[in-house]
């Protein structure tokens, strides 16, 4: 049986971005996980048996933390890791939102996302 398991809107201050002044001065980002897992039946009330999002959490929090100048890259470094850690994900899904980008006008939000 699949079984999604995600965390949406979570909310982090980094430093990414193509130019050095936008890894300098650091944004407001918006990051949502959706995981897709097979469950072999009632997983029994045991963490081991599905994807601790408290994990999912960590492996965004850690990424966040570094400076990218791709959000392309950054996303990609978060998906890849999800799914080498966690061997019941079947697929994974990374957004990343970057609030008002530096784009010279009024922009809400420049949105990477990437399924592997």
């Amino acid at each position: 049986m699949k079984t999604k398991v995600a965390l949406h809107g979570m909310k982090f201050y980094a430093f990414h971005g193509y130019y050095e002044f936008e890894r300098r001065i650091g944004n407001n980002y918006i990051v949502d996980i959706d995981t897709e897992i097979h469950l072999d039946g009632d997983p029994l009330d045991q963490i081991d048996e599905t994807v601790n999002y408290e994990d999912l959490y960590k492996i965004c929090k850690k990424y966040m933390g570094k400076k990218y100048k791709l959000l392309e890259s950054l996303a990609y470094d978060i998906a890849q890791e999800i799914k080498t850690e966690h061997k019941k994900v079947l697929k994974v899904t990374v957004v990343l939102q970057k609030l008002n980008p530096p784009l010279g006008g009024k922009v809400d939000k420049s949105v990477v996302e990437i399924t592997m």
